[in-house]
Formats: C-alpha cells, sequence, structure tokens
C-alpha cells in the first residue's frame, strides 16, 4: 500500500514544477502548523478560564 502512494506521489510531484511545488509545500505547512498552534493556545486559554 505505501509502495503504491509513493509511486503515485512521485508522479504528481512530476507534474509540477519544482518551484511551485515546493512553494505550495511551504504554505501548506505554515497553514497547518498555525492552525495547530492556534488550537494549542485557545485550549490553553479556555482551560486556565
Amino acid at each position: 500500500m505505501l509502495n503504491n502512494f509513493n509511486k503515485n506521489i512521485k508522479k504528481i510531484i512530476k507534474l509540477f514544477p519544482e518551484k511551485i511545488s515546493i512553494i505550495s509545500s511551504k504554505s501548506v505547512i505554515y497553514i497547518g502548523l498555525a492552525v495547530y498552534w492556534g488550537v494549542i493556545i485557545a485550549g490553553t486559554i479556555l482551560q486556565i478560564n
């Protein structure tokens, strides 16, 4: 299953130019981290109150 997943990911990455995929990956990571930390901070504030 992971082998097929790796093959599909490689095909998808080859379809996009390298620079665009790197920018997209960075954006997704930054947005994901912002949401993650937002949930942590909101949870902490709600626990304190």
